[in-house]
């Protein structure tokens, strides 16, 4: 079974009840007809407005309103097809009910294609009267908040689209900030990384300049052997600082300790294990341990590459 919505079935339930229209026009071009649905209508509490044929009805529509129009079909001058067709062309808003007493000439179908609502065959009942009133009424109603559904939802299509539409430019906003953010983020980061570059390169100047020069003429000084490796460490600590990038290097592409680096950077300046050993104070062994932990590092394990020729080739 098919519900009725709420609203609907309010508007129904009213025109049932008898909120019918309060204007009727009926046409009819038989004075005592004309009088006796005059009668009828109003026994249903509804007083009519009266035309005698459809010239009459026409001149009167011109200056009325009435959302229900009776007619009959066989009249002079203007017939009840013509007077149909005039009400839809120029009063759609209005319902119009086919009468005639000649069912053969007009049937329903063809007052229905002229634009009638509905036909009745004369004579008629009071009670047949009421039901086709009471019909066009609930009809009507029907048709009006199908109309305000139709509407309310046009307009909550269009608030949609609004709201969809800002969120959109909010969207595009937002994305305009973030490019131009990013844009700031990395002209930032291009002079950090350019003033960082500029002060590197300044202290390596400065310490070839101010501080190697000194240090290459204690080298070649008559040193024993015990400063000797001092000045190796002092040498090769002062290189790290000054000059990170091998260290930088070396911690980037492989996870060396801070002792392997010292060895790798040992090794670089081609001292022997002993030398190393000497300059790290830690044993001959404790330095070919992280000979091989270096190797394993390097993935060059059982295998024939020299360890010295590899670290110059890749760090």
């Amino acid at each position: 079974m098919i519900s009725t919505p709420d609203p609907i079935r309010k508007y129904a339930e009213s025109a049932d009840a008898g909120n019918w229209p309060s204007c009727i026009l009926v046409v009819e071009d038989d004075p005592n007809l004309l009088n006796l649905m005059s009668d009828t209508l109003s026994i249903l509490g509804i007083t009519p407005t009266l035309a005698k044929d459809g010239k009459e009805a026409i001149e009167i529509l011109k200056s009325n309103v009435f959302p229900l129009v009776f007619t009959d079909m066989n009249m002079p001058y203007i017939n009840g097809m013509q007077l149909i067709a005039h009400i839809k062309q120029h009063y759609p808003g209005t319902d119009v009910v086919a009468m005639t007493a000649y069912a053969h000439n007009y049937g329903l179908i063809d007052v229905i294609k002229a634009g009638a609502t509905d036909y009745m065959t004369k004579p008629f009942q009071l009670e047949e009267l009421k039901a086709k009133i009471t019909k066009i009424t609930r009809d009507r109603a029907l048709l009006q908040i199908l109309q305000q559904e139709i509407t309310k939802r046009h307009h909550s299509e269009i608030d949609l689209s609004q709201q969809k539409n800002t969120l959109l430019d909010q969207v595009q906003c937002q994305k305009e900030e973030l490019v131009e953010t990013n844009t700031a983020l990395r002209i930032i980061l291009r002079q950090r990384d350019i003033e960082k570059n500029a002060f590197a390169h300044s202290l390596t100047t400065r310490f070839l300049k101010e501080i190697a020069p000194y240090l290459d003429k204690l080298h070649h000084s008559r040193l024993h052997e015990v400063q000797q490796h001092y000045l190796d460490i002092i040498t090769m600590n002062l290189e790290d600082i000054f000059t990170p990038s091998t260290q930088s290097r070396a911690f980037k592409h492989k996870p060396f300790t801070e002792m392997e680096t010292k060895v790798i950077n040992l090794m670089k300046q081609q001292k022997s294990s002993k030398d190393i050993a000497a300059i790290l104070q830690v044993s001959p062994g404790t330095i070919r341990t992280h000979r091989e932990n270096i190797r394993k590092k390097l993935q060059i394990t059982n295998t024939k590459k020299n360890l010295y020729k590899t670290i110059i080739s890749i760090l």
